[in-house]
């Protein structure tokens, strides 16, 4: 492998997970490049060409032609996620939602359409006002509440008052996971060096399963870097999921489809790299 494949990674304590062995030498990766940054960047640098593999938010895989599904790697709740947030400085509830105005910040993409599913299932009308940054003190200027995403959720527990938790409210209402986020291949790139796709999906894997068995030691130790308590860190990591099996594709399929009736996206096929050898392997059907 002669030139360097790009790599983005979320710029976020969850992603500092999957790719701790990656980052600290626990696996050897060859000519792999990782550029971090926030998921909506991440997207726009994928489809600039800047980027040949990513995690990407789940409904940026919607909205982009041609990207490939590496299977096996997703970020995923079951329940509540801790880091995807609706806070405020008042006592607002879900229930008194109504006429009031709600600032996203510009990074995510996701959670910012979990948050109008939400809404719309529910019938409530809020106004959306997009932000720059993530700073929630100017966002709570500008607004009544604000979405938090990532590591400034998780700084805000304990300071705001939660309105709601995103992956508890679509738990609530769907029964299902929420799968915030996907790693995708550009077809090009996958058509033209399939051995390189082939060689980076298995480090993804190998750095996930590293992961996996030294969850507590990670925790600690991304608690330290991102200050964030390591207890908290550890309870976080592990209502996290990395995997993508059947329920999580079949959770993935009823966000999209609810985001199509809430008129977010078109329709959408999910299309996996290798396909044929990993449907074989995983017994994912194509729709």
């Amino acid at each position: 492998m002669t030139n360097m494949v790009h790599l983005g990674k979320i710029a976020f304590a969850n992603c500092d997970f999957p790719y701790y062995a990656m980052e600290h030498g626990k696996i050897r990766t060859d000519d792999i490049d990782i550029i971090e940054a926030h998921p909506v960047e991440l997207a726009r640098r994928l489809d600039a060409g800047e980027l040949d593999i990513s995690p990407i938010s789940s409904i940026m895989y919607a909205k982009q032609n041609d990207l490939l599904i590496l299977p096996g790697l997703s970020i995923t709740s079951n329940d509540f996620t801790k880091s995807v947030l609706i806070c405020s400085n008042g006592e607002i509830e879900m229930s008194g939602f109504e006429g009031k105005t709600l600032c996203i910040p510009e990074t995510t993409a996701s959670s910012a359409t979990l948050v109008k599913i939400i809404l719309c299932l529910k019938g409530v009308n809020v106004k959306i006002r997009q932000c720059r940054g993530t700073d929630i003190e100017k966002m709570l200027e500008q607004g009544d509440a604000a979405l938090l995403i990532g590591d400034s959720a998780i700084h805000a527990i304990g300071k705001y008052h939660i309105i709601a938790d995103l992956g508890n409210e679509w738990k609530k209402l769907t029964g299902k996971k929420m799968v915030y986020a996907l790693w995708v291949v550009r077809g090009d790139f996958a058509r033209k060096y399939p051995g390189k796709v082939k060689y980076v999906h298995k480090i993804l894997l190998k750095s996930k399963d590293f992961a996996y068995k030294n969850i507590n030691g990670i925790a600690s130790h991304i608690g330290r870097q991102k200050n964030i308590d390591c207890n908290f860190m550890r309870e976080y990591l592990h209502t996290l999921n990395y995997d993508f099996d059947e329920e999580t594709v079949e959770s993935l399929r009823l966000f999209f489809e609810y985001a199509m009736q809430c008129g977010i996206i078109g329709d959408v096929k999910l299309r996996f790299f290798d396909k044929l050898n990993m449907d074989a392997h995983y017994n994912y059907s194509n729709g």
